[in-house]
């Protein structure tokens, strides 16, 4: 009887708040769509792979060859990070980025065993990404030599991209959906609070409520009822 009490009252100021809740949650989505199509910058994703081998270049490859070369995955995964190379990036290209800032828009992965390792860049635009991705992988390749004193690398894949693909970000689904999620979560809070701190009386049920008192009569309002009469006295004086 409780639960059924309890959503009784939930659907109740559900209902007496639909309309705020919808507006809320229409502007937020609208606010969302705005910020995503004029105010947010698209952002595209290049990549590029780098092969890791043995630099030995006769005879066959065993097992253990191998297993060394995974074990400089990490080691060059840091290595292409490092502000050698990045430092070197930025001076062939021109980039106003800082290293620090070039950093954050590059990933460097690799699969689980795999001697293939993935240079990811996500810039403003699909030739700066492209060209990044490519320089990275270029002055990685050269400069290992000097750093490792090993040549087992070689690109696999360049970054190239179409000119119709599309930016990774801004999402438009994505943001307005979750926009106007946030518009209806606020709208249902505020709705909730309102009702939570509103304490005043305005029926016998907020007497029983409010007051935890049983309600054993009630006056009906009468200024109708009086103003009429007051009229009708009037009407006989005169």
């Amino acid at each position: 009887m409780g639960d059924s009490v309890n959503l009784e009252t939930v659907l109740k100021i559900i209902r007496k708040n639909a309309v705020s809740i919808i507006l809320l949650t229409v502007i937020s989505g609208l606010v969302m769509a705005l910020i995503t199509f004029f105010l947010l910058t698209p952002k595209f994703e290049a990549e590029t792979q780098i092969l890791v081998s043995q630099p030995e270049v006769s005879g066959s490859v065993n097992n253990q060859d191998i297993e060394t070369s995974l074990q400089l995955i990490t080691t060059y995964r840091d290595i292409i990070l490092n502000p050698v190379i990045l430092g070197d990036v930025a001076r062939n290209l021109e980039l106003e980025q800082s290293r620090s800032e070039l950093s954050e828009q590059i990933t460097v992965s690799n699969e689980d065993q795999s001697q293939i390792i993935t240079v990811t860049v996500v810039a403003d635009s699909i030739d700066e990404a492209a060209g990044i991705a490519d320089e990275v992988a270029g002055v990685f390749q050269d400069k290992v030599i000097e750093i490792m004193n090993v040549d087992n690398v070689s690109v696999l894949a360049s970054a190239f991209m179409d000119a119709e693909t599309e930016p990774v970000s801004p999402q438009p689904v994505i943001n307005i959906t979750l926009g106007i999620v946030v518009g209806l979560l606020l709208g249902l809070a505020l709705a909730f609070t309102r009702a939570f701190f509103d304490k005043s009386v305005r029926s016998e049920a907020d007497v029983e409520k409010h007051l935890d008192i049983p309600v054993i009569g009630s006056i009906d309002k009468f200024e109708g009822w009086i103003r009429a009469e007051g009229k009708n006295d009037e009407t006989s004086k005169g």
